[in-house]
């Protein structure tokens, strides 16, 4: 899978998706400015600690972030989300894994590591084993470079990354990610 991630000053963020067997997907996001957004934080996590169904595997399987976000508005209440699937417990652990506070540069990785554990029991799921305080640095490391990629993208810009959600590791020990390039975003 292709992933696109385009940086606009001043106006939404997007992203763009071209999947695996096919097909494309986009949607819009607010801006972090100079933050990197959620879905890339997502994206490298997963990479990292082998998450196939988390959120970058359910958009390769199909998934339109768009569409579930606008329903999960109008339904609310605990089952917002259904429409991600109903087996849900690696898209809770992608969640629990990219919410760790990665920009406080005084969290540890050790402190990170007791995080993990934290929000994965909070939501009801087991770290994998891969979740260490040397892969934890190996993510933090990898954000700070993406970070500064993404900050360097003003005024507009894009980071094309690709993801498998069959060995989702692969994407983050084998190739660093693309130089961001300017011009045309669409991957």
């Amino acid at each position: 899978m292709r992933i696109a991630f385009v940086r606009t000053q001043g106006q939404p963020d997007r992203v763009y998706v071209r999947r695996t067997g096919g097909g494309e997907v986009g949607w819009a996001f607010p801006t972090y400015g100079d933050g990197l957004p959620h879905d890339l934080v997502h994206l490298v996590v997963e990479s990292a600690f082998g998450v196939r169904q988390g959120f970058w595997g359910r958009v390769d399987a199909g998934a339109d972030p768009a569409r579930v976000n606008a329903e999960a508005n109008r339904t609310g209440g605990a089952g917002k989300y259904a429409a991600f699937g109903a087996v849900q417990r690696e898209l809770l652990l992608a969640e629990a894994l990219a919410g760790l506070s990665w920009w406080i540069a005084e969290m540890t990785d050790a402190d990170r590591l007791a995080a993990a554990r934290d929000a994965c029991a909070k939501m009801g799921v087991v770290p994998p084993p891969s979740v260490t305080t040397e892969n934890l640095g190996a993510v933090r490391a990898t954000l700070d470079r993406l970070g500064a990629r993404w900050r360097a993208l003003a005024p507009k810009g894009s980071l094309e990354l690709e993801y498998d959600p069959a060995r989702p590791e692969r994407g983050f020990t084998d190739a660093p990610p693309p130089a961001p390039r300017p011009g045309r975003h669409r991957p």
